[in-house]
Order: structure tokens, then C-alpha cells, then sequence
């Protein structure tokens, strides 16, 4: 490759991460946290902690209470989930259909020793970093989840540019794979983590990058296909995908039990079902999907379809039929979101998102700090010094405010249809925060070292905090067999200690630059540091 082609694509890769790289960074960091959703979702929620009962009361007589006083032809689906490690629970919901207004969403759980209506739980902690991670808690009146969806899926698209620039520029990318120059430079040590992070971690960021492009593209595209070819009914589109449903037969019919449905295994593996979602409720129609979820398998869940009122076998249609195209496809969430492996495949995806979030951050530092103190930049230094500081608090300050909403959800005392609410207001005022330290603080680096060392403490706190709230010791969960909040807390104790760790080793300014920088010692508050001939 000719060395002007080589200075494009180079350029193009730098500024693709100059302009996109904060925002790249925290799609990377939330979706390393998001795929803990149901681990944390068990450290924040006190129903996910009832004792696992060995033989649960029966599910049938608990929903047919529920929906006994609702008239079978205005329910649209009725979805049950069987307890398990994560949901110790029945958990059921229904979508109400009357006639004369518009459809309502219901749900509830029950205790499956005594079978008590438990309290409601409001969405939280870890609905709010997985779905911050995947639309960006999009607003309504800008678009919604789908225009967030697909701006992520953008995000996505960019990161696959910049790794194609990135390897295509990197004449020497086997060598750099065990280069780390510590005792150079500051650029220079950060250009070596930079290259070593996103060598060793390339075929993770391909495939992250590209199957979050398709989660969010596909979103975005699915409205607009629906303007283009169906003339604005994305639902068709749906029911092109899915098969569509069989209609009402209008004949009522008894449901074959949930019981039953709950011990049915799955015709090849002979798994028990997780779940069951029924459409055609108390209808001769009636039709049940049963939800098995494959510990190997690079699907959400194996499903098959049974009628709701003899339990014969349906066949497949849409998206479930087996054919190759439909296992690609349904490949993508579990691949993107590693949750075919087990909790250690998902511990080796959070170090390497981490590092993926590193390697982002690290990028952007290298190209201020090459041209802060090169003849490349065109700029003052009190602009690479805000672009420096920008970089602190916008990277520090969504990693300080993840960790500040779980004291958020763990005290939170207000009504359950607010908590969310209250989780996102908390998020963006800490993040928020955090920025404004950065731009008050001495310089970056300073910046960068405290709000680390706040979050390391914020960390090891949080154990304490959800013990006092949960009033249960993480010791006795593990005797009752929960073991996945304990995993957490011993999780967060330990990212607390590294971090307080790491920002004890950090400086608090910069070391120095070579001799014969672009810029002239800096003194006035807050400015880059002055060259040093000695670094």
C-alpha cells in the first residue's frame, strides 16, 4: 500500500475516534455491564432471593384466579415463566384487549411455597444499564426505542470502520501484539496499550461491533420497511417474519393445564420449559409456546408450538422454523450478548469489553496528546487541553455513575412506576457531575485519578450497603443456594480494590514531552503541562 493511502486511511481511522469515540466508549462500557442483567437484577430485587421450593404450589389455580374476571375473547396473550436459580418465582403477565379502549399490560409474581401475590418491582438498576446500553432510554418524542436502537447500530457500523482503518494502517501489527514501551513517553505508553488492547482483543470487537450493528440496523430498518413496502404497517412486516397467528375459532375451550405444560419436555434434548406464552386464550384455537433455554446453544431459547387445549404438536412457523437463515438470525442476541457459555463465558466478555472501552479512551488520548505537543495540531493548547479534560469526564463519568445508581435502587423509597425514573435523573446528574469535576479540576490526569479513586471506593461500599438493605448476610444466600447476588458483591468488591489501586498509581499530571514540543511551558490553571527535556 502507497504511503498518501496509508496517511488517508490513517486519518480516517483517528477521526473516525475523535468524533465518535466518547460515544463508542460508552456503548462499550454499558454493554459490558448489561450482560450481568439477570445477576444484577438478583442484587437488587428481594423476591429474587425467597427460598427455591423443591416441590412449588401448582401455577393453573393461581392464573385462573387472576383472570377470572377478565373475558377470555379480550385477552390477547397470556405468558407464564416457571421459577428458576435467577427467578425463584411464578411470574405471569397478559395483555388486556376490551373492546371500548385501549389494551393494558398486567403482570405479577407469586411465591411458589405459599402462593401469595408478591409485591411489585418496578424496572431499576439493571433494566436501566441494559437498556441504556441498547437504545440510550431514547425518548418517546424524538422517536423512541427504535431511533436508539439504531443510532447504537450506528455505533456499531463506526466501530467496524475504524478496526478495518485501524488494520489496514498498522504495518507491523504482529510485532505491536507484545509491545508495550514503559519507560517511553506518555503518548508513546498509551499508543502501545492502545495497539496491544485492540490486537489481542480483534476478533471480540469484529464480532461486537458487527452484531450490535445488526441488533440496532435492524430495529431502525423495520419502520422503514414498513413505509417502503407496506405502506407504513410494520406490523406486516411481523407477520412476514413470523408467520402471523392462527385467528380466534370463536368456539370456547377448556386450556390444557400450565401443570402440565411444566412438565413436558422438550421432544429431543428432554429439558423442562422455562416459560410458556399462549395466544387464543380459553379458545379451541388456542395455541402454547414452549420456551427451553440451551445451555450451548447460540439460541435465546429452543421453542416449540403445542395446541393450548389438546397438547399436539404444531409445527413451526417464521422465524422458528429450523432452517439455516432462522439460526443465523436468532444466533446474534446470545452472540452479542454471551449468553450461551455459562457466568465465566460472560466474565471473559466483561474484561474484553472492558478493554474495548480502554483501547476507545486511550485512542482519543493519543491523538490529543500527539498533537497538543507535535507540530501536527493546528489548535491552542486550552483546546486540547478541554478536549483532554472532555475525554476525563465523559469516560469517568458514566463508569462513576453506574456505580452511583446501585445506591440509588438499593435506597430508593418512593413509588415502583418512578424508579426508573429516578435511576435515569441520578445517572445523568452524577455523569453530569463528574464532567464539570474534570473542567474544575487542575488538569485531566488529576481528574482522571479522582473520580477512579471515587469509584473504587463506591465499589467496596456497595457489599456493606446491600447487605443493611437486604437485611440477609451474603454467606447465609449462599447457604439458601442464591449464589448470584453474592457473586456480585464479591465482584463489585473486587473491581473496587483494583480501581483504588490503579488510581493510586496514577500521576496527577503529566511527566513531560520530548525536547523541542510545539508548546511553550504552560502555567496558568488547569493548562497541559510544560514540556520536560528529561522525559
Amino acid at each position: 500500500m502507497d504511503r498518501d493511502r496509508r496517511v488517508r486511511l490513517y486519518d480516517a481511522h483517528s477521526w473516525t475516534g475523535i468524533s465518535l469515540g466518547l460515544f463508542l466508549f460508552v456503548v462499550c462500557f454499558t454493554g459490558s455491564l448489561a450482560m450481568f442483567y439477570h445477576e444484577i437484577k438478583s442484587w437488587e430485587d428481594p423476591a429474587r432471593r425467597l427460598a427455591i421450593a423443591e416441590a412449588p404450589v401448582p401455577v393453573q389455580p393461581l392464573v385462573d384466579a387472576w383472570l377470572a374476571d377478565i373475558p377470555s375473547d379480550e385477552i390477547g396473550f397470556v405468558g407464564v415463566d416457571f421459577p428458576n436459580a435467577y427467578e425463584p418465582y411464578y411470574y405471569g403477565r397478559f395483555n388486556h384487549v376490551p373492546d371500548d379502549g385501549p389494551s393494558e399490560f398486567h403482570e405479577r409474581r407469586w411465591n411458589t411455597v405459599t402462593g401469595e401475590v408478591l409485591p411489585d418491582r418496578g424496572d431499576g438498576l439493571a433494566t436501566w444499564l441494559l437498556d441504556f446500553h441498547r437504545d440510550l432510554m431514547w425518548p418517546e418524542f424524538l422517536g423512541g426505542r427504535q431511533i436508539g436502537r439504531g443510532i447504537v447500530g450506528i455505533a456499531g457500523i463506526v466501530m467496524l470502520l475504524s478496526i478495518v482503518t485501524g488494520i489496514l494502517t498498522h504495518r507491523k501489527i504482529l510485532k505491536e501484539v507484545f509491545t508495550f514501551r514503559r519507560q517511553r513517553s506518555v503518548r508513546v505508553k498509551w499508543k502501545d496499550a492502545h495497539n496491544f488492547l485492540g490486537i489481542w482483543s480483534l476478533p471480540f470487537s469484529i464480532m461486537i461491533a458487527f452484531t450490535g450493528a445488526w441488533l440496532g440496523i435492524v430495529a431502525l430498518l423495520l419502520p422503514i420497511t414498513g413505509l417502503l413496502v407496506f405502506k407504513g404497517d410494520s406490523d406486516s412486516v411481523i407477520h412476514l417474519l413470523t408467520g402471523g397467528e392462527t385467528p380466534r375459532a370463536q368456539v370456547e375451550a377448556p386450556m390444557l393445564s400450565l401443570d402440565e405444560v411444566k412438565a413436558r419436555p422438550h421432544s429431543d434434548s428432554g429439558a423442562l420449559p422455562v416459560g410458556v406464552f399462549a395466544i387464543n386464550w380459553g379458545d379451541e384455537n388456542a395455541e402454547y409456546t414452549l420456551n427451553y433455554a440451551p445451555d450451548t446453544e447460540l439460541y435465546y431459547y429452543e421453542v416449540e408450538r403445542i395446541s393450548g387445549t389438546t397438547g399436539d404438536a404444531l409445527p413451526p412457523t417464521g422465524l422458528l422454523e429450523p432452517a439455516a437463515s432462522t439460526r443465523v438470525i436468532a444466533a446474534i442476541s446470545p452472540l452479542h450478548y454471551g449468553t450461551y457459555g455459562g457466568i465465566a463465558l460472560k466474565f471473559l466478555y466483561f474484561a474484553l469489553g472492558l478493554g474495548l472501552s480502554a483501547m476507545v479512551a486511550l485512542g482519543n488520548m493519543v491523538w490529543i496528546e500527539r498533537r497538543a505537543h507535535s507540530a501536527e495540531g493546528s489548535r491552542s493548547p486550552r483546546f486540547y487541553d478541554r478536549l483532554s479534560r472532555l475525554t476525563a469526564g465523559v469516560c469517568m463519568g458514566v463508569v462513576l455513575a453506574s456505580v452511583a445508581i446501585f445506591y440509588v435502587d438499593a435506597f430508593y423509597a418512593g413509588s415502583e412506576d418512578d424508579r426508573i425514573f429516578r435511576i435515569g435523573i441520578s445517572y445523568f446528574a452524577v455523569w453530569f457531575a463528574a464532567l464539570a469535576f474534570a473542567f474544575m479540576t487542575g488538569n485531566s490526569y488529576r481528574a482522571t485519578r479522582r473520580l477512579l479513586a471515587a469509584t473504587g471506593a463506591g465499589l467496596v461500599g456497595l457489599p456493606v450497603v446491600s447487605a443493611a438493605t437486604a437485611g440477609i448476610a451474603p454467606w447465609s444466600l449462599v447457604a439458601a443456594g442464591h449464589l448470584a447476588a453474592p457473586a456480585v458483591d464479591l465482584t463489585l468488591l473486587l473491581l473496587g480494590i483494583v480501581c483504588l489501586w490503579v488510581a493510586s498509581r496514577l500521576p496527577s499530571r503529566r511527566g513531560g514531552a520530548k525536547a523541542g514540543s510545539k508548546h511553550p511551558t504552560a502555567t496558568e490553571p488547569g493548562a497541559l503541562a510544560p514540556p520536560n527535556p528529561a522525559a
